[in-house]
């Protein structure tokens, strides 16, 4: 029997395209034809349900979701307060809809803190590597306590070392 696995999640930027069924290899959107069996002609209007408007908005490409995105995450940065946003979500993206504008900022925002958590590790990453190098020059010249507390430090960024610099014995 297979292992139990998640039900996948769906793509965030599919779900802000969520208006039309399929689109072309160039990313235009491509709405559901009519019923061939049925010919449209004058006397013969295309059939569609009650409530629904007769032409939808035209579906964003995934470029332009993209930029849309970017454009949230860049008016989150300068601390734009929300009533703002949602004027300039208007003006930009012909989007009238405050619901689909606060889908466009939680995703910029979700990206915003994946991006800062990737760069805090790099950043680490990069410490460590320096540290390993002065603790390994400390080595080479006989100053073993630089080296120690060289490798104390790379422990401590790490997260290895939980234990006090001081045994309590010490501690006054």
């Amino acid at each position: 029997m297979p292992p139990w696995t998640a039900p996948p999640t769906p793509d965030p930027i599919e779900e802000l395209r969520s208006a039309a069924n399929a689109e072309d290899d160039d990313g235009q959107p491509l709405y559901e034809p009519t019923d061939p069996a049925r010919p449209i002609g004058h006397a013969n209007p295309p059939r569609r349900p009650r409530g629904i408007a007769t032409q939808r908005p035209p579906r964003p490409s995934r470029l332009e979701v993209e930029r849309r995105i970017a454009e949230a995450q860049l008016w989150i940065a300068q601390r734009i307060p929300l009533v703002v946003i949602y004027e300039k979500g208007r003006e930009s993206w012909g989007v009238n809809n405050s619901q689909t504008i606060n889908r466009y900022l939680n995703l910029a925002r979700e990206r915003m803190v994946e991006e800062l958590i990737s760069d805090r590790k790099r950043h680490q990453a990069e410490q460590i590597y320096a540290l390993m190098d002065c603790a390994r020059r400390a080595a080479d010249a006989e100053q073993f306590s630089a080296a120690v507390g060289a490798h104390r430090v790379i422990a401590e960024i790490a997260g290895m070392l939980r234990a006090p610099a001081k045994p309590y014995a010490e501690r006054p």
